[in-house]
C-alpha cells in the first residue's frame, strides 16, 4: 500500500499503518505544540521537536517509532518545554533521557572523551590524560551526576589537592576540557566549575632552570653504566641526554624512522609535539644505542616494553628509575627534560648558532623563517652532536680534561 501523506491528527494506528511501507506522503507529519515525525520513503519515523532557545531555532531528534509511542513522546514533550521554561538546554535534556541507563557521571564523561578523541591525539596525549583521569577523576563523585555537583563541592574536592598545587591546576584544566567537549557536544550544559582559573585552586607548573654540569653528566652516564635496570631504561636515558629529544620521541620511535642510507632519523608527526617531523642527524653515539637495542630485542620499536616488545617502555616507569638514581647521587636532583635545556646551554657556549640548536630541540623557527625557510642545518647538528657526544664520554669516563671544557653559568 503506498501513502500519501494526508495530515490527519498523529495517533498509534495511524503510524503503524505507514510504518516500515513505502512512503511517497509529506516527509513530515505535525502533532501539536511543535512535535511532529518525519517519515522516510522507507517508512522509518522518527520523533523530533522544533523550538527557539536562546532566539535560535533548533530541531530535537526524539527518538523513533514504535520505540517511543505517541503518548510517550507527548510526555518527553513536556518535559523539554519544562526545562525550556526553567532556561536549560532542551538539547542536554534530550541526551540525559537517552542516558539514563548510563549515568553522566564524571567517569563516564572523561571515558567517553578518550573514546571519542583517542582517533585524533596522539597516544602520548591519551597516555597524559588516561593517568590524570584515573588517578584524580575517575574515583570523584561516584554514582553522582556531573551537573548536580555544585561549585562548592568542586571546591572541596580541589582543596584537598591544594597541597601540590601543580596537580591541582593540571587537574583542573583537564576538567575543564571534557567538560567543554560535553557541552559542545550537547551531553550537558554549561557548569560553574567551568568558571574556576588556575589561580583559585593552584598553580601552573614553573619553567625548569635546571641546566647540568658537563661533570655531573658524567657522573650520571657513570650510574646508569652500574645499574643493574633493564638495557632499556639505562639505554633510553643514556640516548635523551646524548640526543636532546623528548623522551616521547625516543620511546615512541621505530626502526623504520631512521635512514642509514641518507644518515637521517625523521620523528613522523604523530610523535613530534608539533605535528611537524623533526630530522636529525643519526649520530655515532646514537647508533651505538640504537644497535645494542636493536640486538637485544626483535622488534619494530627502538626501546620496545620488555614484556612484550609490542609497546613501548612506559613512560612512567623510565621517570621512577630517573628518580632511583637521582636517589643515588649526591648531587641537585634533575629531570629528563633538564637534559634538553643541557645541551642547547652547553653547545651554545661553545659557539654553535640558535637556529641550529633549536633544530636539535625540534622546535620550528620563528617569524618569517618559520614560513619559508624549511632548511634543518643537518651537517651543523651533526658538528653539534658529536662535539656534545666527545664531552660527555670524557665526563662518562672522568677524564680530567673535561675542566677545561666545564663553563659555569
Amino acid at each position: 500500500m503506498v501513502h500519501t501523506g494526508v495530515i490527519l491528527a498523529l495517533s498509534d494506528s495511524k503510524l503503524r499503518a505507514i510504518l516500515g511501507k513505502p512512503y511517497t506522503g509529506a516527509p513530515e507529519l505535525p502533532d501539536r505544540d511543535g512535535l511532529s515525525v518525519r517519515v522516510s520513503p522507507a517508512g522509518t519515523i522518527s520523533w523530533q521537536y522544533r523550538c527557539r532557545f536562546k532566539g535560535r531555532a533548533i530541531r530535537l531528534k526524539i527518538g523513533r517509532y514504535p520505540e517511543l509511542k505517541v503518548a510517550e513522546a507527548r510526555e518527553v514533550l513536556l518535559g523539554i518545554r519544562k526545562a525550556v521554561d526553567n532556561g536549560s538546554d532542551p538539547r542536554a535534556y534530550i541526551k540525559s533521557l537517552k542516558n539514563q541507563d548510563e549515568l553522566l557521571t564524571v567517569r563516564y564523561c572523561c571515558e567517553k572523551f578518550i573514546e571519542v578523541r583517542s582517533q585524533t591525539l596522539k597516544p602520548s596525549t591519551i597516555a597524559t590524560y588516561e593517568s590524570c583521569f584515573r588517578t584524580h577523576l575517575y574515583p570523584a563523585f561516584e554514582g553522582r551526576e556531573i551537573e548536580r555537583i555544585s561549585l562548592a563541592e568542586w571546591i572541596d574536592f580541589f582543596d584537598q589537592l591544594s597541597t601540590r598545587p601543580t596537580v591541582a591546576a593540571m587537574v583542573l584544566k583537564q576538567l575543564k576540557t571534557v567538560c567543554n567537549w560535553c557541552v559542545r557536544r550537547q551531553m550537558i550544559s554549561s557548569m560553574d566549575v567551568m568558571h574556576l582559573r588556575v589561580s583559585d585552586v593552584g598553580c601552573a607548573s614553573k619553567q625548569g632552570t635546571r641546566v647540568l654540569t658537563l661533570v655531573e653528566c658524567g657522573r650520571i652516564w657513570r650510574e646508569l653504566d652500574k645499574s643493574r635496570a633493564t638495557p632499556c631504561m639505562t639505554n633510553a636515558v643514556k640516548a635523551a641526554m646524548l640526543s636532546g629529544a623528548r623522551i616521547s620521541e625516543l620511546l615512541n620511535a621505530k626502526r623504520a624512522d631512521f635512514d642509514f642510507e641518507s644518515g637521517v632519523w625523521t620523528v613522523p608527526p604523530e610523535n613530534s609535539k608539533t605535528n611537524l617531523p623533526i630530522r636529525r642527524p643519526i649520530t655515532a653515539g646514537l647508533m651505538s644505542i640504537l644497535e645494542e637495542q636493536w640486538n637485544l630485542y626483535r622488534s619494530d620499536l627502538c626501546f620496545p616494553s620488555p614484556t612484550n616488545g609490542k609497546t613501548p617502555v612506559w613512560l612512567t616507569s623510565v621517570t621512577k628509575y630517573v628518580r632511583e638514581i637521582n636517589a643515588r647521587l649526591d648531587m641537585p636532583k634533575w629531570r629528563l627534560h633538564d637534559f634538553r635545556r643541557t645541551i642547547t646551554t652547553r653547545l651554545s657556549e661553545s659557539g654553535v648558532l640558535p637556529h641550529v640548536t633549536e633544530k636539535i630541540l625540534g622546535h620550528t623557527l620563528g617569524g618569517v623563517m618559520a614560513v619559508y625557510n624549511k632548511h634543518d642545518w643537518l651537517d651543523d647538528q651533526r658538528k653539534a652532536y658529536d662535539m656534545w657526544a666527545d664531552k660527555v664520554f670524557l665526563a662518562a669516563r672522568g677524564d680530567k680534561k673535561i675542566a677545561m671544557f666545564e663553563k659555569r653559568a
